[in-house]
């Protein structure tokens, strides 16, 4: 059965193609029953959705629809110019799409499989390309012979010219021209005589103006180079059929292939269609199943423009039927064209407007019956029109099959109509369908309470305003607001009041425990909301104490990181000080005394400073006896071993014992089981610990700006490392060097030594109040 507004679907993808070829795609496109080929379209949907959000683009530029033209080559048909380039923009045009897929292929897979489907024609391409200009004209370089022609033609009009230009500027033939022009009539070339001149001017006349007053006359000096023109034309052109003949049979002995590839690049752009189409509508990838499962989240009608009310739908697990009920223009037909358009839309592979991980079911059959949709060409009344559908769907729907229904039993009695409703609802519930129907009838929501697989439905109606809200309440039947709605459009109460109690109490009741069960409804929803706000709200929170204690545990590591750095660059900028030293010691003279010993002295400074890099075990704590009584004093620190227990002797020592007091008990202990308290104390030889000591002794003290005018450059540069080993263990961003401009040695001499300094990031001259060219700005590493 035909979709209501799934033409309207295709429409709007149409739009989103690059290439005739997917349009045409498109318009042949329908829901597939297989489902995992709808899983399939969905993945290529997906693949396309991320190449556009990753690449930007697919190039799809420059492919038209050349099936038509190829098979007529193939056929052996000789295409013009114009075609063959057209052809070579293509296959130019296909060759690129091909290569880019092929790229992504194992990132995106099926968008790379279609990219192995298209085959590239190298040589097809390179011969149209040097054959046939952009115009469709054929190049002199098609073929040697062309090449020869044609300079012989462009001769032979050079002569030609040459012998008209000396004609036109003779004295001896001024008075017969009318004008000074070269003119061609019968494709030749003509000078125009007046006609009084007619037997005084030699050649051949070719044509007569309207008036008869000017003679169109090919000079008889030119004839013999005319016709060598002629005949040069007639081969040029023999040539150029033969080029396209030859190009044309190149293109038709791969007409298939080319075809073949053509249509995959149409394949191509509906899918990368079909991911436009997604994020024009917000659209997301639904969960497809073969259960005949439905769970749309927030479904929204994808052709109503505007804000749209979205709805919540499900069918398919705790029942197999909706029945839904509500006033006229309250959406219960919006409701089924949207279930019945995202059916249809998912087997096609195209993303619906609903929340993320809504589930939609693929489908044998989907079977629509709705009331705008009735056959007016066939002059069928509403029930016939509506009963010819319904026998369709008794006899071919399945287990696998979507039923839409809107007004069920309408058209006729409504005592008939509701039996005939629920008969055939019956009937299709038990060969396995899944249904949603619309009603009026209030028979049918007291059998939908009953019925086993049947669950009510409603469009919600607002009692203050006494309008709907298209919202679908799932569960809950659709009270009658007939008497409301005449009453808010002005029925007088009276009229209504005598309707009432024609319609009896029973009615009445019952719509009002509709209407409660409607407020219930409304209560609980609300509530739902504000538990889904809420664990919202706390989810949101998770993840931002997440996401902070991510940042503080990277802070720390970079923190720690560049603290090791910067001490290993202290260590090995000594290191390297005290190597040179220990090298340059070395070559003076053996018996240099003073060398040897400065040498001895480096190597145990180096020596020293390793050894204190290393951190030192920690000490076993001592625990001494006391010698003798005298030794205690009131206020000496003891420990008593039996309880390892530290405290402060309150008493006198007497008879081998005395009180010591821990905490607020006092305990008479033996002389003889005390032992010394000894306090332990933190070592310092940790050497993060004591680089941060001395940076922090450096940096109180030290002074960013070091000035080197009117100094040689050797101690100079003596001044400038140890400036620049203090601005090191300070730590400090930057520093500056005060050289002076004077002649520049200075300042080459201090950039030599900054080139190679390990704690130099950059520096520059000063800029703008900074000192300008006699001062050098250096940042530090940290």
């Amino acid at each position: 059965m035909k979709i209501p507004e799934f033409d309207k679907i295709k429409n709007l993808l149409m739009a989103q193609c690059s290439t005739s070829l997917g349009i045409d795609t498109v318009a042949r496109l329908e829901p597939v029953r297989d489902f995992d080929l709808a899983k399939k379209r969905q993945r290529e949907t997906d693949d396309a959705v991320a190449v556009l959000g990753c690449e930007g683009s697919v190039p799809l530029g420059g492919i038209t629809d050349i099936r038509d033209t190829v098979k007529r080559a193939s056929l052996g048909s000789v295409l013009s110019g114009k075609e063959l380039f057209s052809v070579y923009e293509t296959l130019s045009a296909v060759t690129r799409l091909r290569s880019f897929l092929l790229k992504l292929r194992f990132k995106y897979i099926l968008l790379g499989e279609l990219g192995e489907e298209l085959m590239s024609f190298p040589h097809i391409e390179r011969s149209i390309e040097t054959s046939v200009g952009e115009g469709g004209e054929v190049l002199d370089g098609a073929s040697v012979a062309l090449s020869s022609i044609r300079r012989e033609l462009r001769t032979v009009q050079a002569r030609i010219t040459e012998k008209l230009s000396s004609i036109i500027a003779s004295e001896r033939y001024k008075t017969m021209i009318q004008d000074p022009v070269v003119t061609i009539r019968a494709d030749r070339y003509c000078v125009p005589i007046k006609s009084d001149y007619k037997g005084q001017f030699p050649g051949i006349v070719h044509g007569m103006s309207a008036s008869g007053a000017t003679l169109f006359v090919e000079p008889r000096s030119i004839v013999e180079m005319g016709n060598a023109r002629r005949e040069a034309i007639v081969r040029e052109q023999n040539e150029v059929e033969k080029i396209l003949a030859r190009l044309s049979e190149t293109v038709g002995e791969k007409s298939d292939e080319i075809v073949a590839s053509v249509v995959v690049c149409g394949i191509i752009d509906s899918v990368v269609a079909r991911a436009r189409l997604a994020s024009a509508q917000n659209a997301t990838s639904p969960i497809l199943n073969d259960r005949g499962v439905i769970d749309l989240k927030q479904a929204r009608h994808p052709l109503i423009a505007g804000d749209v009310v979205p709805i919540d739908v499900r069918l398919g697990r705790d029942f197999d039927a909706i029945l839904i009920t509500g006033p006229n223009t309250g959406g219960k037909t919006v409701t089924l064209k949207t279930i019945g358009l995202f059916a249809a839309m998912a087997a096609c592979g195209l993303y619906i407007p609903t929340a993320p991980n809504s589930e939609m079911a693929v489908f044998d059959s989907i079977f629509v019956d709705i009331g705008d949709e009735q056959s007016i060409e066939q002059s069928l009344s509403t029930f016939s029109s509506h009963m010819k559908n319904i026998v369709e769907m008794t006899k071919r729907a399945g287990r696998n099959s979507l039923v839409l229904i809107d007004e069920i039993g309408a058209g006729t009695d409504p005592a008939e109509g509701a039996a005939l409703a629920k008969a055939v609802l019956e009937y299709l519930l038990r060969k396995g369908a899944k249904i949603v129907a619309t009603t009026h009838y209030g028979e049918l929501k007291e059998y939908a309470y009953r019925a086993e697989g049947i669950e009510n439905a409603s469009v919600e109606f607002d009692p203050i305003s006494l309008r709907p809200t298209y919202k679908l309440q799932i569960g809950i039947p659709g009270a009658s607001n007939a008497f409301a709605i005449a009453k808010r459009l002005g029925l007088d109460a009276g009229i209504i009041a005598g309707a009432k109690a024609f319609l009896g109490t029973r009615a009445d009741a019952t719509d009002d425990m509709i209407r409660k069960l409607e407020a219930s409804h409304r209560e609980a929803e609300r509530y739902r909301k504000e538990a889904e706000e809420s664990a919202r709200e706390a989810e949101e929170i998770k993840r931002r104490y997440e996401v902070q204690l991510t940042k503080l545990t990277t802070s720390r590591e970079r923190i720690e990181e560049k603290a090791r750095e910067r001490a290993q660059v202290i260590i090995d900028t000594y290191s390297k000080k005290l190597d040179d030293t220990i090298e340059q010691l070395a070559t003076q003279r053996k018996d240099s005394q003073r060398a040897q010993a400065l040498k001895k002295k480096a190597e145990k400074t180096l020596d020293d400073f390793a050894h204190q890099s290393k951190p030192k075990p920690k000490p076993e704590p001592k625990e001494t006896k006391f010698v003798s009584e005298k030794e205690l004093t009131i206020g000496t620190r003891v420990k008593i071993p039996g309880i390892n227990q530290t405290g402060e002797v309150a008493s006198e020592p007497k008879g081998g014992k005395v009180m010591v007091q821990i905490g607020i008990m006092k305990i008479e202990a033996r002389i003889r089981d005390l032992r010394r308290a000894e306090d332990e104390a933190a070592p310092v030889s940790d050497l993060s610990a004591s680089l941060r000591r001395i940076s922090y002794e450096k940096a109180h003290d030290f002074e960013s700006e070091i000035h080197l005018r009117k100094m040689r450059v050797e101690p100079a540069l003596y001044d400038l490392d140890k400036f620049m080993d203090d601005a090191m263990a300070a730590q400090v961003e930057s520093v500056r060097i005060v050289h002076g401009k004077g002649t520049g040695v200075m300042k080459q001499a201090v950039w030599q030594y900054l080139r190679n300094h390990p704690g130099v990031k950059s520096y520059r001259l000063g800029g703008d109040g900074e000192g300008g060219g006699g001062v050098t700005v250096v940042t530090m590493k940290r």
